[in-house]
C-alpha cells in the first residue's frame, strides 16, 4: 500500500494560513469539497473533529495526521498541507504542527486505514524525509518525495545515482583502481585508514567504492567533508594528490558508494587528471 496512490497535485496545500486547530481542519478539508470528491462539508469537518476529541493526532516532530471514516466515498483521500509558521495542534511534545497528512477513508475500510496511519507515521519519523518535504518548492516535489521515501533502500540508491550521473556536465570514464582517502585536518592530511576502488571519473570529480565497514560509518564520513584523494599514475611511487569534497553517499549492503567534487584550481586539477584518463581510455 503506497500512499502515492491516493494522493493528487491538488490535494496538496502548500502554505496554509490557518493558526488554530479548529481553522487548519476546514482548511485541509476546502480542496476535498472543491474536487467534488466529498459533498458535505460539515459532515466531514464534524468527523475529523470528533475524532480529535478522541486525542490529538499531532504525533510529536511537528507532524500531525488527522483522520475519519465517512460513508459517502469509496476510495481513500489524503490531503497533505504545509504550514511554514506551524499551527497549535494539541502535540503529544507540545510542539506546533507544521505537516499535515489529512486522511479520509470509507468507513468500512478499518483495517487499510489503521494500516495507512501506520505507514504516514513510519514514513515521517525520517527526519532527512520531515525536512525535505519542509523545504520542497511545489506540489509536484511533494508527491515525488513521497513516492522516492516509499521505495526499497535499495531502489532509492539506484535512482539517486541515476539522478546525480544525469546531471554531470562531463561524461566519466569507467575505472577499476585502487584509491587512497585522506582526511583534511587544519595543518595536515591524515589517513582515514581503509582504500577505496574508483567506479569512474572526469575532471570534475569521482566515485569510489568503498567496502563497508566501521569506517564508512564513521562520523567523519558525511557529506561535505573535505578530504584529498591519492590515485596512482604510473607506479606505486607515483600519485596524483587531488582535493576534493564529498558530495553524495549511498550506502549499499555490501559497500559504501561515495562521490567527490573535485574543489581548488580547475585547470591545475584537469591538467593533473588528463593522463590518467588518457590512459584509462587506451586501456578500455
Amino acid at each position: 500500500m503506497n500512499l502515492s496512490n491516493f494522493m493528487r497535485k491538488e490535494l496538496v496545500l502548500m502554505d496554509l494560513s490557518s493558526s488554530k486547530k479548529e481553522d487548519v481542519v476546514k482548511e485541509l478539508i476546502s480542496p476535498i469539497i472543491k474536487k467534488g470528491l466529498i459533498r458535505s462539508e460539515d459532515a466531514l469537518d464534524k468527523a475529523i473533529l470528533n475524532r480529535e476529541a478522541l486525542g490529538s493526532t499531532a504525533i510529536g516532530r511537528g507532524v500531525a495526521i488527522p483522520h475519519a471514516g465517512v460513508p459517502s466515498i469509496k476510495k481513500k483521500i489524503i490531503v497533505f498541507g504545509r504550514s511554514k509558521r506551524g499551527v497549535s495542534f494539541d502535540s503529544i511534545d507540545n510542539k506546533p504542527v507544521n505537516l499535515f497528512f489529512m486522511v479520509v477513508s470509507p468507513c468500512k475500510e478499518t483495517c487499510p486505514h489503521l494500516k495507512t496511519l501506520a505507514e504516514i507515521s513510519r514514513l515521517l519519523r525520517n527526519k532527512t524525509f520531515r525536512d525535505a518535504l519542509t523545504s520542497a518548492g511545489s506540489p509536484e516535489d511533494i508527491i515525488k518525495l513521497i513516492v522516492m521515501e516509499e521505495k526499497s533502500p535499495a531502489e532509492r540508491n539506484d535512482v539517486n545515482e541515476q539522478t546525480t550521473q544525469d546531471r554531470r556536465k562531463r561524461p566519466r570514464h569507467a575505472a577499476d583502481t585502487a584509491v587512497e582517502l585522506r582526511l583534511c585536518g587544519n595543518s595536515e592530511k591524515h589517513l582515514i585508514g581503509y582504500r577505496g576502488y574508483t567506479k569512474n571519473v572526469s575532471p570534475d570529480g569521482i566515485c569510489i567504492k568503498l567496502s563497508k565497514n566501521k569506517d564508512t560509518k564513521d562520523s567523519k564520513i558525511k557529506e561535505n567533508t573535505k578530504l584529498q584523494v591519492r590515485i596512482p599514475v604510473l607506479d606505486v611511487e607515483k600519485h596524483l594528490e587531488l582535493d576534493g569534497q564529498i558530495i553524495w553517499l549511498l550506502q549499499k549492503k555490501e559497500n559504501c558508494n561515495t562521490g567527490i567534487k573535485f574543489i581548488g584550481d580547475a585547470k591545475e586539477t584537469e591538467i593533473a587528471l588528463s593522463r590518467f584518463i588518457n590512459k584509462i581510455k587506451t586501456s578500455s
